[in-house]
């Protein structure tokens, strides 16, 4: 991805995310300093974006069938949070709004090597609607308020340019 420093400058450590969690889940730190251990150094004035969550689902394609079990059981026990090879879900619910459990997550990656990228809207703990379809589920209007359409119109529905 960094060519010798010439082409990208900055890359998602997709593999690291899900170790994040999946650390979590075991109780281990082993997958994830497992994983920093594989990761390759970037070239000068280069470096990985660590995450924990993006605007597609939580990408389980580059782990084990063991590790993505564990991520299906701990995270998306439905069917339906589930999607490609991944889970479509955002970061508050993946922690069951436990802001300890979000506390401790952020504090992880924020202590990664790497530069650390919060998703729009999950430094509010903003929750997903895994009954839209595909990855829509995680790329919900910002609900700024518990009132009709989220607080960003009072129109019906029908008159909105696209549906909030």
């Amino acid at each position: 991805y960094f060519g010798n420093g010439d082409e990208f400058q900055m890359a998602f450590n997709f593999p690291l995310m899900p170790r994040m969690f999946i650390s979590l889940a075991k109780e281990s730190s082993f997958p994830l300093i497992n994983i920093i251990n594989q990761t390759f150094p970037t070239p000068d004035d280069c470096d990985w974006a660590i995450f924990l969550r993006n605007h597609d689902e939580l990408t389980l394609e580059m782990v084990t069938d063991e590790e993505r079990d564990i991520m299906y059981k701990e995270y998306a026990k439905l069917p339906k949070m589930r999607l490609n090879l991944g889970i479509r879900r955002r970061l508050a619910p993946l922690a069951d709004n436990d802001r300890a459990t979000l506390e401790l997550l952020n504090a992880l990656m924020l202590s990664l090597p790497g530069t650390p990228i919060i998703y729009v809207r999950d430094e509010i703990g903003m929750g997903d609607n895994v009954y839209l379809g595909d990855r829509n589920g995680v790329r919900t209007p910002m609900q700024w308020s518990y009132d009709r359409n989220a607080g960003f119109s009072t129109a019906d529905n029908e008159q909105l340019y696209s549906p909030v």
